[in-house]
C-alpha cells in the first residue's frame, strides 16, 4: 500500500509546495512531509493528523513534546518519535540563535518575547533565573526546578548563591504556568515577597517576577506587586 499522504486535490505535500510554496501547506501535511510515511493500516496523512491531535490542535506543541506522550499513537516508532521530538528541539535552537544577549531587558514584554519560547509550551511548569548585568543584559539564564512551586519551592539561598557567582547586578524570575493561565498563585505571591525582601537587604534587586502563559504573561512590577 502506498502510505505517502494525498490530499483531496489530487496533491501530495510535496508537489503543492512545489507549486504554491511550503507555506501552503497544513500543519498536517507539513509534519506528513516530514515523516514520510505512515504504517500498516493508518497512512501518513492520518498518522499526521492524529498526532497534531495530540499536541491539542496546534502544532506549537511539538516544541515541548516529550516522547512518551506519542507511545499511545499505533504508528509511532523510534524513529519517527525521533524525528518529531528533533523537530521541537531544532524551533528552539533556531529562536535561541536569533536572540541578541546585548539587548537590555527593560520592560516586562521584552523578556516575554525574550524567554517565551523556552516556557510557554512545557508540559510541566519550570522555573528560570535571568541574571543581568548593570545595564540589564542577559548575563545568564539559569533553569532552577521543574514540577510546581508547591512541590518544587525555589530555593532563596539558590539563587543568590547563583547571582552573586555570575557577579549579577540584578535578576528576575520567571516561571510558566502549564494551563496557559498566568494567574499568580499563593506560592508565586509568597516566593516575590521572599525574594524582593532578600534582595532589597542584599543590595542585589529583583526587578521582576514574570509567569508565562499560553498565549500571555503576569508581570508582579507591572501589577505594582514589587
Amino acid at each position: 500500500m502506498n502510505n505517502r499522504i494525498r490530499r483531496s486535490d489530487g496533491l501530495m505535500p510535496d508537489e503543492k509546495a512545489g507549486l504554491y510554496g511550503i507555506e501552503a501547506l497544513s500543519d498536517a501535511e507539513l509534519l506528513a512531509l516530514i515523516i514520510r510515511s505512515g504504517t500498516k493500516g493508518v497512512s501518513v496523512s492520518e498518522l499526521s493528523g492524529r498526532i497534531i491531535q495530540e499536541l491539542g490542535g496546534s502544532i506549537g506543541g511539538i516544541v515541548s513534546l516529550a516522547t512518551d506522550t506519542l507511545d499511545s499513537l499505533h504508528g509511532v516508532g523510534q524513529a519517527k518519535k525521533m524525528q518529531i521530538t528533533a523537530i521541537g528541539e531544532l524551533s528552539r535552537r533556531i529562536w535561541r540563535s536569533r536572540r541578541d544577549l546585548r539587548t537590555p531587558l527593560t520592560s516586562s514584554a521584552e523578556v516575554y518575547e525574550f524567554f517565551r519560547e523556552d516556557l510557554r509550551h512545557a508540559e510541566t511548569e519550570e522555573v528560570h533565573l535571568a541574571l543581568l548585568d548593570v545595564k540589564c543584559c542577559l548575563l545568564r539564564h539559569e533553569p532552577l526546578t521543574k514540577g510546581t512551586l508547591r512541590s518544587s519551592p525555589v530555593s532563596p539561598r539558590e539563587v543568590f548563591e547563583t547571582a552573586l557567582r555570575c557577579r549579577a547586578a540584578s535578576f528576575i524570575l520567571l516561571h510558566n504556568h502549564p494551563s496557559g493561565d498566568c494567574s499568580p498563585s499563593k506560592e508565586d505571591f509568597a516566593i516575590t515577597k521572599t525574594l524582593h525582601s532578600l534582595g532589597k537587604s542584599m543590595q542585589l534587586p529583583m526587578l521582576d517576577h514574570i509567569i508565562v502563559g499560553n498565549p500571555g504573561y503576569y508581570s508582579f512590577k507591572d501589577a505594582g506587586n514589587i
